[in-house]
């Protein structure tokens, strides 16, 4: 029996307002075209079930395109007689009572079987029956829940969670859940936890048979580096499986940086940020630049306008900078904002006329109206 896993899909996710032809905004196209590679995988391979480890969307509303889209593919594995089981995560689940769970929609599909409510659920398939805890926000249900997990004797237990088996598997977003410990020796009750919520691909080392498949698209630049699929798992007739990750493609993320720019000179660090452009195929791609320890006057000069010059086919860049400041100026401030450009200037201002502070105050005083802080 072959299985599909795969997790963290977040469709209806949007960042950076890039729109594309279409005018949908490019990394929300980028989560679709990811979900519906899985869909074509999968229709190539023809699975005998697929389970989603949750968070399908990205928000406990999506828009109407995001919904529509999660209908139509799921729509195309129902023709193809594929059945989903699919759990809810901590993104898709209502943070109240008043709204209604959006996976509900999900039931209107043949063949597709979702977990939504505050309550533990089981489908059975031939020798395979999935057991699938929802993200629960009440920690009391949750425990109750968690106390009911049983196998079924004779069967290959496949137990899907949204969770982090431990700090390690932290996302650090809000409404994640570490698993509670007290039950971790339940886990070793099931053949195999497809695991969610932990978005890249990983073997939980304490738990051999628990596997977080990753997410996949890269939704933050913690994920570079990291490859996006799925897992296959292969059950034989006598019990024994093997998991095979397989990776798909997803936008590049790439980083560069560097540790003490206050040691290099503009032009320096410049030439390195061009040698970066020379040595890797920026083109649509994203790009993290971290400037740590930079001069006031170094991030004025190598503004984003700058930056952009010489990486003119990125998809977006993201610049972090770590500004040192002398005298009374708190040190290692982040700049990424315009709305801290006065305080990089008038540090400009004063690195400029280090012998005349009180020239250096008028002027940074003086300046601070043309960037929207001034009283006149």
């Amino acid at each position: 029996m072959k299985i599909l896993h795969f997790s963290d899909t977040h469709l209806g996710f949007q960042a950076f307002d890039r729109v594309n032809a279409s005018g949908v905004n490019t990394r929300e196209q980028d989560v679709y075209d990811a979900f519906e590679r899985v869909i074509d995988r999968a229709l190539e391979v023809r699975p005998d079930l697929i389970v989603h480890s949750g968070d399908f969307f990205h928000r406990p509303s999506p828009s109407n395109r995001a919904l529509t889209f999660g209908l139509e593919q799921l729509t195309r594995l129902s023709r193809a007689n594929i059945p989903i089981v699919i759990i809810a995560g901590n993104h898709e689940t209502p943070k109240t009572v008043y709204n209604s769970p959006i996976l509900r929609a999900l039931n209107t599909i043949e063949g597709v079987f979702p977990i939504f409510k505050d309550e533990y659920e089981s489908f059975e398939f031939g020798q395979v029956v999935v057991h699938g805890v929802p993200h629960i926000n009440d920690n009391r249900i949750l425990l109750e829940t968690l106390d009911m997990l049983t196998p079924v004797p004779g069967k290959f237990n496949i137990l899907m969670l949204h969770t982090s088996l431990g700090k390690r598997y932290l996302m650090e977003e809000y409404g994640e859940q570490i698993f509670p410990p007290e039950f971790e020796i339940k886990l070793n009750d099931f053949q195999y936890v497809a695991l969610g919520h932990w978005h890249d691909y990983q073997a939980v080392k304490i738990h051999e048979n628990a596997w977080y498949s990753g997410s996949t698209e890269r939704f933050s630049d913690t994920e570079i580096g990291s490859e996006k699929g799925v897992i296959w798992l292969e059950i034989q007739p006598n019990g024994q499986h093997t998991t095979t990750f397989e990776a798909m493609p997803s936008r590049p993320w790439l980083r560069w940086e560097c540790a003490d720019c206050q040691a290099l000179s503009t032009a320096e660090l410049e030439a390195e940020l061009q040698q970066f452009a020379v040595d890797n195929d920026t083109n649509e791609a994203m790009l993290s630049l971290s400037f740590y320890n930079i001069r006031p006057e170094q991030t004025l000069e190598l503004n984003n306008a700058r930056l952009r010059q010489i990486f003119p086919d990125a998809l977006h860049l993201i610049p972090k900078r770590r500004t040192v400041m002398d005298g009374s100026f708190a040190q290692n401030v982040e700049v990424e904002q315009f709305d801290r450009l006065d305080h990089i200037f008038a540090d400009y201002i004063r690195s400029k006329y280090p012998d005349d502070a009180a020239l250096a105050d008028r002027l940074a005083i003086k300046a601070r109206r043309y960037f929207g802080d001034g009283d006149s």
